[in-house]
């Protein structure tokens, strides 16, 4: 391969694909950079000028209401009217403004008992010559004292102004407003001070604006109704800038006439475009022309001699050039040497940690299957009440001894990156099924209120790592029933989308004994507690948490922790889940097999071992030998006949694997045996090299014998493949079991199979006639009725169906 002809090549469309991205970029950047801030400034000049507007407005109607105020100080003095009369015909002398008139209107009779109306009203002609005018007086007229103006401020308190609307002046024909205000002598109400406000010059102010401007403009005053509209033609899109101004309440809005704001926008972004585009390509073009010659190429020299080297060996090169390029040639040939020989240690102590690991896995499950499997083996035995209890006890201890070996192999494998997610779709409601019937006993036993939560619709159907699930699930609940005396445990689940992702919600929360807010970080830490006595008090290897922290960053979610001393804990997880489809498993029914008439081979080098699995299958049914390695088993196979074999992996000489490769590659029928890996790794590539090799089924290692019947019953057709007739004979023998209709009934309702349920209970039903017991036909009753009405029966009538049943099953 011509490695410079590739990098280049490779730089040449890395180059394209840049330059059209880079171009895309600026277009998008500037949209959402330039764009923004060019739209607030335009979008702020025109809020500018409305402003403007407004203020030009406001001043002029703000400075009548000043005059307004000095004829109302006037009207409040105990002055004469003819001294108020000159004082008002001075006052209106000096105003040049939009204030075009105005007095005083005293109530009727209060200033002459004779007549009614004594007004001091005085107009300001366009030549400056201020009139006095008395037709308001005029009886005939109706009396200035029924006018709205007036009506609206008497007594009312001083100070109040009062705005009329927008009038046309009968003899001006001038758009006028008039406001008015009451004023008091002696603390008594006196009359009405008026000022007529001629809005023509503000009008052609606003014309004038909005054409210099390109504006729209439309004012309104205080009644909504409008004062004047220049332009102003709405859009699609248009931005409004929209004021409201002064006490009198006025508001203008104001458009741009011409071009929208968006289109002025875009104007601004192509010009900036236009400027940057060019200078960037230019740029990017000499960018790459100095890579090429001053990295790329030297680069490609170094490659092509690394690959000309040998595996490592160093790199045989001159390089003249005393900069970063000679200092990585000299720098990996001196780490060269160094690197080989840590790579050495690194394999040595990899290869150390996984056979120790293998090792551990191995030595501790080969005894405990001795402990495990005699427990059941006694369990299963007429045993005193005393002795029943404390064989449990033991039971339940090696239990949790592996429980704690799990966890340490589970963490290493998540520190090696072994662990494997896998992704396959299953019901939220089995795994809250499985929490409430494990955890409401638990909580039970404790004194503890067990709840579980969901907002999650009943039918959700999930795609990830179901195992996994559990895991961190059983982990969060174990510690808080463990760290809790008193209270309550709970668990809730509900569901979030967050950038474009569905979150499963998982919050566990109790009333234990909480977790101090300096040490809370640590819990998630390896082989670390809160506190040094908390394994003393309650056991564990500390590494729960930590696991469950991995197993989060591993499913793409994280993990929180609210806590307090004394007040309880709350873990909150989040768990990146896809949604998938229902898928409702068709289920065979079968009843329980009887297994006498067939021969199993027991291949173990553990005695132990050995007389576990033999008196398990002998109790089935099975008549069986035992022998002690591979090479004892191949000469079984081939001078005997069997119908079974259980193949241990770990023996001296001929290893399991080996041997199940040899019994395949035998001709005849004898090859298809079935064959049931028995080991004690827990490792993936131990299980894959068995199944590889031919073993149909791994059975882990300390044996469990639910798990070892599931695996019997799901190979049952390979199992009777020499003897089909006990396979018949098996199937209709006249014994009914209550386990496997039991067993699918569960199944059914994990899986929210509605008409499969409903099969099963009947199966259970007729098992159960011969049963005398009130309580166990109240509760089938219940049951019954939730099938019926097509409704899944409630958890807590399903656990109690379970205890009421477990003295009829085997």
């Amino acid at each position: 391969m011509d490695i410079r002809s590739s990098l280049k090549r490779k730089s040449i469309i890395a180059l394209a694909i840049y330059l059209a991205v880079a171009v895309g970029l600026i277009g998008t950047i500037n949209y959402l950079v330039v764009e923004p801030p060019t739209r607030a400034q335009l979008e702020r000049n025109l809020e500018l000028r409305t402003e403007l507007i407004s203020t030009q407005i406001k001043e002029p109607l703000n400075k009548s209401l000043g005059i307004l105020q000095g004829i109302v100080s006037i009207g409040s003095t105990d002055e004469s009217q003819q001294h108020q009369a000159y004082l008002l015909h001075q006052l209106f002398l000096l105003i040049d403004d939009i204030t075009v008139s105005g007095g005083l209107w005293p109530v009727p009779y209060s200033i002459d008992e004779s007549s009614a109306f004594k007004s001091l009203f005085f107009n300001r002609a366009n030549d400056g010559q201020v009139d006095r005018v008395y037709s308001w007086d005029n009886p005939a007229s109706g009396g200035y004292n029924k006018e709205s103006w007036y009506t609206s401020v008497v007594n009312q308190p001083q100070g109040t102004v009062s705005w009329s609307p927008v009038y046309i002046d009968p003899f001006t024909h001038v758009q006028m407003i008039t406001a008015s205000s009451p004023y008091y002598s002696n603390g008594e109400f006196a009359g009405v001070a008026t000022v007529d406000i001629s809005l023509e010059s503000l009008i052609e102010f606003v014309r004038l604006h909005a054409e210099e401007y390109d504006l729209g403009v439309i004012l309104r005053d205080g009644y909504g109704d409008v004062v004047t509209e220049y332009n102003f033609q709405l859009a699609e899109n248009i931005y409004i800038s929209k004021n409201t101004f002064g006490d009198f309440n006025w508001s203008v809005d104001v458009v741009n006439a011409k071009r929208l704001v968006a289109e002025q926008v875009y104007d601004v972004v192509s010009k900036v475009e236009a400027v940057i585009v060019p200078f960037m390509l230019a740029f990017v073009m000499l960018g790459y022309f100095l890579i090429n010659r001053f990295l790329i190429s030297p680069v490609v020299v170094v490659a092509r001699s690394v690959q000309e080297s040998k595996e490592g060996g160093s790199i045989d090169l001159k390089y003249n050039s005393n900069d970063e390029i000679k200092y990585l040639i000299d720098s990996f040939n001196q780490k060269t040497v160094y690197l080989e020989e840590e790579k050495v240690k690194a394999q040595a102590s990899t290869k150390a940690k996984s056979a120790f690991l293998a090792t551990l896995s191995h030595e501790i499950r080969t005894p405990m299957n001795g402990v495990l499997g005699t427990a059941q083996i006694l369990l299963k035995s007429d045993l005193m009440s005393e002795q029943r209890k404390h064989m449990k006890t033991l039971y339940e201890s090696g239990e949790h001894m592996m429980t704690l070996l799990n966890e340490i192999l589970d963490f290493s494998k998540v520190e090696q990156g072994h662990l494997e997610l896998e992704r396959a779709p299953f019901p939220l409601e089995a795994i809250i099924g499985s929490i409430n019937s494990v955890y409401y006993t638990l909580c039970s036993e404790k004194g503890l209120q067990f709840k579980v939560y969901s907002e999650v619709p009943e039918s959700r159907w999930y795609r990830c790592d179901k195992a996994r699930l559990r895991q961190i699930l059983f982990n969060l609940l174990n510690n808080a029933v463990k760290f809790t005396s008193r209270g309550y445990v709970e668990v809730s689940f509900k569901e979030e989308y967050r950038n474009g992702r569905n979150f499963l919600i998982i919050q566990v929360r109790d009333t234990g004994i909480g977790i101090d807010k300096s040490v809370q970080q640590k819990v998630f830490k390896p082989f670390e507690q809160a506190e040094s006595s908390t394994t003393r008090r309650f056991g564990g290897t500390g590494l729960g948490l930590a696991i469950v922290k991995q197993l989060c960053d591993l499913m793409e979610g994280e993990i929180k922790l609210t806590s307090g001393v004394g007040i309880g804990s709350c873990f909150e997880v989040a768990l990146q889940v896809d949604i998938g489809e229902a898928i409702f498993a068709e289920y065979k029914e079968r009843k329980k097999l009887d297994y006498h008439g067939l021969k199993a081979l027991i291949v173990e080098d553990n005695r132990t071992n050995s007389i576990i699995l033999n008196t398990f299958m002998t109790n089935k049914g099975f008549s069986c030998e035992c022998v002690e390695n591979g090479e004892l088993a191949v000469h079984e196979i081939r001078t005997g006949e069997y119908d079974l074999v259980l193949m241990d992996n770990h023996m001296p000489g001929m290893d399991g694997v080996e041997a199940t490769a040899v019994i395949r590659g035998l001709s005849g029928e004898k090859s298809k045996v079935l064959i049931l890996g028995c080991t004690a790794d827990v490792f993936k590539d131990t299980w894959q090299s068995m199944l590889t090799a031919g073993a149909n089924y791994i059975v882990s290692k300390p044996v469990d014998e639910t798990e070892l019947d599931d695996a019997l019953l799901s190979h049952s057709e390979q199992l009777y493949q020499f003897k089909p007739h006990l396979l018949n004979s098996s199937h209709n023998s006249g014994e009914i079991e209550l386990e496997e209709p039991l067993m699918m009934f569960f199944m059914a309702i994990e899986n929210e199979n509605l008409l499969y349920a409903r099969e099963s209970f009947v199966q259970i039903q007729r098992q159960l006639e011969a049963i005398q017991s009130p309580a166990l036909e109240a509760n089938l009753a219940n049951i019954e009725h939730h099938l019926v009405a097509g409704n899944f029966p409630p958890q807590d009538e399903l656990d109690v169906l379970t205890v009421q049943v477990k003295d009829y099953c085997n």
